[in-house]
């Protein structure tokens, strides 16, 4: 599955996790959801909170991949974008104890 954590604006739907809330900006499949130990592939964007500058991104790179639920991420990635479905784009907001 390929699911696209974005650092965007704009929400329609609002979904709180422990750490973690996303705000979905495209609806995805609404199916076909990562399960532990799927490899995934995904672009994303990393902004700061604080002042939405911006500190990492894969955009312009190679889909950034992974293995979900297996502490390769931050928490905050492996809450959130097991949540997500197929194709779907999400902002996540990501408290500093599910971050770095």
């Amino acid at each position: 599955p390929v699911a696209e954590p974005v650092a965007e604006p704009v929400a329609e739907v609002a979904a709180r996790f422990e750490g973690v809330t996303k705000d979905t900006l495209t609806e995805g499949d609404g199916k076909t959801f990562p399960q532990v130990g799927d490899k995934l592939k995904m672009h994303y964007t990393g902004t700061l909170a604080s002042d939405g500058k911006q500190f990492d991104s894969s955009r312009g790179k190679d889909l950034f991949e992974f293995t979900i639920g297996q502490g390769q991420v931050i928490k905050g990635w492996d809450e959130g974008v097991i949540k997500m479905s197929l194709g779907e784009r999400a902002n996540l907001k990501i408290s500093a104890e599910f971050g770095y």
